[in-house]
């Protein structure tokens, strides 16, 4: 298994930041390095385990996160760690991981549009869940502050309850869900709504309406989370 992962003994591993896997592809970021973009056979794997919150992370800004995994010297595995370590018998911790094979990048299958919708919408029921927020920004880790897209639960002081927020930068022209929220001479936008079961079933549609105006590829980003 670790010879035919092409991981040996003595091999150094560098932390690298991950873009969404789908329709087959991940890239990754080595902070000194050129991000590279690869194909993996282990894709089904990565695209399940993204954005539940079990994937290690690193620190991106103040208090923000990102998933992140160890990529070998050779560039053919990434080492996907575990976010919460294990107690062992001796008292001590272990941390499982599993390894994903890394290939040169090919054509992505068509599987693009529904492998990031179904990703995101892991991401907002982690978020849920846990009580954090949701970024989709640039990827790297010296990624500017726009374009971002975010997702938080913010509370509603008259019902006592929650509002789903959706907000994006800069101005989403061309996105039919979001014509309607766009202010004249304002550079942030948000789609606002009672937190229910329906409404955040349609935050990953209502994200992927903005980003789809950036004129980036799922694998020219990122998922940044922090508590909310």
């Amino acid at each position: 298994m670790t010879a035919e992962l092409n991981i040996n003994v003595g091999d150094s591993l560098a932390t690298a930041q991950l873009s969404p896997c789908v329709g087959g592809l991940v890239r990754t970021w080595v902070d000194g390095e050129e991000p590279r973009l690869w194909a993996t056979p282990d894709a089904d794997w990565l695209l399940h385990a993204q954005g539940t919150g079990k994937i290690a992370r690193t620190l991106q800004g103040e208090r923000r996160f990102r998933e992140a995994a160890m990529l070998s010297e050779g560039g053919a595995t990434l080492l996907v760690q575990s976010r919460f370590p294990m107690k062992t018998h001796d008292d001590g911790y272990s941390s499982a991981a599993n390894l994903v094979r890394l290939e040169p990048a090919v054509p992505p299958s068509a599987s693009v549009d529904d492998d990031f919708r179904m990703l995101l919408a892991q991401a907002v029921r982690q978020c849920v869940a846990k009580d954090e927020y949701l970024v989709v920004e640039k990827g790297g880790w010296d990624a500017p502050n726009q374009p971002y897209c975010m997702f938080s639960l913010t509370p509603d002081e008259k019902t006592i309850g929650l509002v789903s927020v959706v907000e994006t930068a800069p101005t989403p022209v061309g996105a039919k869900i979001w014509q309607p929220h766009i202010k004249p001479g304002k550079d942030v936008h948000e789609v606002s709504a009672p937190a229910t079961p329906e409404t955040l079933a349609a935050v990953p549609a209502i994200m992927l309406d903005a980003i789809a105006t950036w004129g980036l590829e799922p694998w020219d980003l990122a998922l940044t989370f922090g508590k909310r």
